[in-house]
């Protein structure tokens, strides 16, 4: 062989050999590409963000949606027609820190000895309760939606401990403690609002006339803007947006009264308050709308009791037919709003009034939906209800206790101190037992007809029912 062919065979080798390794190196760099695409698909987290709207003594029929007449509720009302709502929606209590505390525990409140509202130290030592909710629980709602990678927030009321004497125990730990990233409250330590302004402590907020008139309108504005913060970063979203509406005190402005002028004082005060909390409720649906987070966003409206037993809801309030108001363990008090909204997993336009859901139903359902396990030593006293987000019905295996240890003067529903809601009946029962109510709840929602003295057999079971659930509570 020549040199010059020689030469040829060499370069020709080393041409092969380049155009291979160069091949090779293609495929590698295609191939990361590729993995790095799938690992991006991989990454990108479907959970939803979740948004629960808990509103303060917003009875039954305080809504368009559930037969209310007389007041304006446009924006909830659109709500409901996009999504489903529920008939049978139940809280732990039909008053303010017993219902709540249900909702971040998973638990009946009795079990962490909240028996009442949090007030000041001496009523609550009183009334056998401590002046906080437990911070060293292993279980709390917004903690096992942090520890799942959500990015999570409370604003509004918080009333589970705190919020400036004279009610409210300024040791109480801030609601930051039970899992929250970012806080923002009245009833509560921490920071909270001036006027309309952010304020950086506690502070009594019931004297502060622009905060009365402006709460729904700063607690929607501050949730807004904790979404447009927060969007981007890659993680779900948990906010509990609490309302202070319709809760006393209520003075509304001129301009929020204006489309009510005429009306008695108590039904122009209270349809303006709840007007005006529709109205921001409403600017919330829009922005997530506006920032693209409708679809892969689930809002929950609800209250946390029914209308309150003093003017102006004492006159105003609805419970649309329902027996009883707040404090009541009948469905007046109980018994509250609940619609669901989630753009293409919900069904729009949709009513449920076969699914009997509860408050304690919350926490284990969050968890799944955040696909958080609950600790093997947990047990909540709710269900995962997180099949109605298929448009299914729910079939309840548990019963609903309630328990109410202190008398309601001159109230002439003030005497039950138990009840319980099992399948299709629920029992009311006085301390003494001697005066017992027995309802088929299921067709008899309005606790017209009492069957106690038909069906002896029933009354007896579930009383025995609530007393081994008693057993379990603590003194």
């Amino acid at each position: 062989m020549n040199l010059d062919r020689l030469i040829d065979t060499h370069l020709a080798g080393w041409r092969w050999s380049s155009r291979l390794l160069c091949g090779l190196l293609m495929l590698c760099l295609v191939g990361n590409a590729h993995k790095s695409q799938s690992q991006g698909i991989e990454k990108k987290d479907s959970r939803p963000n979740i948004i629960f709207i808990f509103a303060d003594d917003w009875g039954y029929g305080d809504l368009g949606c559930y037969g209310a007449t007389e007041v304006a509720t446009p924006h909830l009302d659109k709500f409901a027609s996009e999504g489903t709502r529920y008939t049978r929606f139940h809280v732990t209590s039909g008053v303010c820190s017993p219902s709540r505390s249900s909702v971040i525990t998973g638990h009946f409140p009795s079990r962490h000895r909240v028996h009442g509202h949090f007030a000041g130290n001496a009523p609550n030592a009183k009334r056998g309760m401590p002046n906080w909710l437990d911070e060293n629980l292993p279980v709390y709602m917004p903690r096992l939606m942090q520890d799942a990678g959500y990015t999570t927030a409370h604003f509004g009321k918080w009333h589970l401990g705190g919020g400036g004497l004279p009610h409210g125990d300024l040791s109480a730990p801030e609601p930051k403690v039970y899992g929250y990233d970012e806080t923002r409250v009245w009833n509560g330590n921490g920071p909270t609002w001036k006027g309309d302004q952010l304020w950086p402590t506690t502070r009594y907020m019931d004297d502060d006339t622009t905060w009365v008139q402006s709460s729904s309108r700063i607690v929607v504005d501050i949730t807004i803007d904790f979404l447009k913060r927060n969007k981007d970063q890659g993680a779900p979203m948990f906010i509990n947006l609490w309302l202070k509406d319709p809760h006393t005190p209520l003075w509304p402005s001129d301009e929020q009264k204006a489309p009510y002028k005429g009306l008695a004082p108590d039904k122009e005060t209270y349809f303006s308050v709840l007007t005006d909390a529709d109205k921001h409720v409403g600017r919330l649906m829009q922005a997530l709308q506006e920032m693209g987070l409708e679809e892969n966003t689930l809002v929950i409206f609800s209250s946390d009791n029914g209308p309150a037993h003093v003017p102006p809801a004492l006159t105003a309030g609805s419970t649309g037919g329902l027996k009883g108001r707040k404090v009541d363990l009948f469905e007046g008090g109980v018994n509250v709003p609940f619609i669901v909204k989630w753009k293409g997993k919900v069904d729009a336009g949709r009513v449920d009034s076969t699914s009997v859901l509860s408050a304690v139903d919350l926490l284990p359902t969050f968890a799944a939906l955040a696909e958080n396990k609950l600790p093997a030593d947990y047990r909540p006293d709710g269900e995962n209800i997180s099949s109605i987000f298929s448009n299914q019905p729910f079939h309840r295996t548990k019963p609903l206790f309630w328990e109410w240890r202190f008398s309601t003067q001159n109230r002439p529903l003030g005497w039950v101190s138990s009840a319980i809601l099992d399948g299709e009946w629920k029992l009311l029962a006085d301390e003494q037992r001697k005066h017992l109510e027995l309802y088929h709840i299921a067709t008899d929602q309005l606790e017209s007809q009492d069957l106690s003295k038909k069906h002896p057999q029933k009354v007896e079971e579930l009383l025995a029912m609530w007393d081994r659930w008693k057993l379990e509570l603590p003194d």
